[in-house]
């Protein structure tokens, strides 16, 4: 049974997009003269690159989100278990939602990985200055690459987060090839590095998706594959399914470890 849950509401959306109060209580303490100690050029890539949705800027001792960003966080951190003990961002980007989670006393580990070398440059540097730094690692990985060295973090994280990415685990990208074409090996991926909850918010039909993924999709002949029916079939193998509906333009699901 699918249970549905309501997103946000408007009056919520409207509030984290335009009050800078509401931005500054999702901020990410924990930096103490961040502003003076990460340089200008660093500080310009995470304030104002690709994507925009990932963007934030380093006020005082503190990371504060950008509009779009603090939405994000606001929507998908409401979904992690409580406590929070250990979470893994798979295509980490900036790394807000590492630093998040892991300035809650509660949370122990966090790890984001990705393969831009700029953004994890970054990232890094800016762990440096972190109070929690131990809590925090990142890294240059594919999902297949942690799930095959996952005891070497710790092991399978309580809480994961894939954002608009699994399109790109599916068809590849320019910068790595398919983790699979198959669904199933995915979500087997997906369960060995997530022990709790994964927190789900992707593309589902093919006509959703970005314009790179699809162009593969053409030469590859796979696009008949990707559709909700079955990335959902997969998905429930490995975990309970709880879908919420659409938000910020495509559905969430909340996928509980069996």
């Amino acid at each position: 049974m699918v249970v549905q849950i309501p997103p946000p509401t408007l009056w919520n959306e409207l509030v984290w997009r335009l009050s800078p109060a509401s931005r500054r209580r999702l901020a990410c303490p924990g930096f103490p003269g961040v502003e003076a100690n990460v340089p200008p050029g660093v500080q310009t890539f995470l304030g104002d690159s690709y994507p925009r949705n990932h963007t934030y800027s380093l006020l005082a001792d503190s990371l504060v989100p950008s509009r779009k960003l603090a939405t994000r966080v606001a929507g998908l951190s409401r979904h992690f278990p409580e406590p929070l003990t250990s979470l893994l961002d798979l295509s980490c980007s900036k790394g807000f939602f590492v630093f998040h989670a892991a300035a809650k006393e509660t949370c122990r580990r966090a790890l984001g990985i990705d393969l831009s070398d700029e953004c994890l440059k970054a990232c890094r540097q800016l762990n440096t200055g972190f109070i929690h730094r131990e809590r925090v690692r990142f890294e240059k990985l594919t999902l297949a690459g942690l799930a095959g060295r996952i005891e070497e973090f710790g092991g399978p994280f309580q809480t994961v987060l894939l954002v608009n990415t699994y399109q790109y685990l599916f068809f590849g990208s320019t910068v790595a090839p398919p983790i699979a074409q198959d669904h199933r090996h995915i979500f087997c991926l997906l369960r060995r590095v997530c022990s709790g909850r994964l927190v789900f918010h992707n593309r589902l039909s093919l006509a959703d998706v970005q314009s790179d993924p699809r162009e593969r999709a053409a030469i590859t002949g796979t696009g008949a594959r990707y559709n909700p029916e079955a990335i959902r079939d997969a998905a429930t193998e490995f975990f309970r399914l709880t879908a919420l509906r659409r938000w910020l333009g495509y559905p969430v699901w909340l996928l509980d470890a069996k």
